[in-house]
C-alpha cells in the first residue's frame, strides 16, 4: 500500500490496484465523463462506501431480528414500556 499525502504530510488515501470487470469500468467512465463523479477514484470510493453502509445496515437488521426472538430482550422491552407508560401520558397532557 502507498499512502497519498497532502502538502502537510497527512495521509488522505491509500493507493490500491484492482482488477474490475470491463463493463463496470465502462459504466464508471461514462459516469465520470457525464460529470456524475469528478473521477474514477471518487466513483469507486463511493461504491465501496455505499456497499459498506448497506452491509452495516444488513448486520443491524440481522441483530434486531435475532433480538426479536430473544425472550430476555423482549421482557426488557416490556419492562421499559411499562416504566415509561405513565411518563409518556403525563407529557401528552401538558
Amino acid at each position: 500500500m502507498i499512502w497519498l499525502k497532502e502538502k502537510g504530510g497527512f495521509p488522505v488515501g491509500v493507493k490500491a490496484t484492482f482488477i474490475l470487470d470491463e463493463e463496470i469500468m465502462e459504466k464508471g467512465r461514462a459516469l465520470v465523463k457525464g460529470k456524475r463523479f469528478k473521477s474514477m477514484n471518487s466513483f469507486v470510493e463511493k461504491a465501496i462506501r455505499d456497499e459498506l453502509a448497506a452491509l452495516g445496515k444488513e448486520e443491524i437488521k440481522k441483530a434486531l431480528l435475532e433480538a426479536s426472538k430473544d425472550p430476555l430482550f423482549l421482557a426488557d422491552i416490556k419492562e421499559v414500556e411499562k416504566d415509561f407508560a405513565h411518563s409518556d401520558f403525563e407529557e401528552g397532557e401538558k
